[in-house]
């Protein structure tokens, strides 16, 4: 085996229950936060900025520049720059159109590439949102939420 978690059709689970009884999906890593006293701006580089501007996209305010934060670190976090924890998150409502995919035993490619036509925020998104809040960093996005 090789480790990954059982899907839930391998389960037995027939489509026409998952589509017609679950209502979203969620996935969800956390993060650490940057601890606020030590964070620092800085202006990434244009290639990482270019990328958040790719990821996010409309998300973005028209013409926004991207600026990112990390912690310098001080002796309440350990000299980490962080300080907790935070969740960034991906939702998927079972909408009709979803749940005719899975009945269609439809691949998860085809059931996500729907899920964005129809707002989803990807994981990714939610993280650099919070990066460019200042909540946490974008190496801390990096680590968990690459695809």
């Amino acid at each position: 085996a090789s480790g990954a978690p059982p899907r839930l059709l391998d389960m037995g689970a027939e489509p026409f229950l998952l589509a017609s009884t679950i209502t979203a999906i969620v996935a969800q890593r956390v993060v650490r936060k940057i601890h606020e006293p030590c964070r620092e701006e800085y202006i990434p580089t244009p290639q990482v900025a270019e990328d958040f501007k790719t990821t996010l996209g409309p998300l973005l305010k028209d013409g926004q520049q991207i600026k990112l934060y990390k912690g310098k670190g001080d002796s309440e976090d350990g000299n980490t720059g962080y300080l907790g924890r935070v969740g960034i998150f991906e939702v998927i409502p079972v909408t009709e159109k979803i749940g005719r995919l899975v009945l269609e035993h439809k691949p998860s490619t085809d059931i996500e590439k729907q899920a964005v036509e129809e707002g989803m925020i990807t994981l990714k998104q939610d993280g650099y949102l919070k990066a460019v809040e200042g909540i946490t960093s974008m190496e801390e996005i990096l680590r968990v939420a690459q695809e």
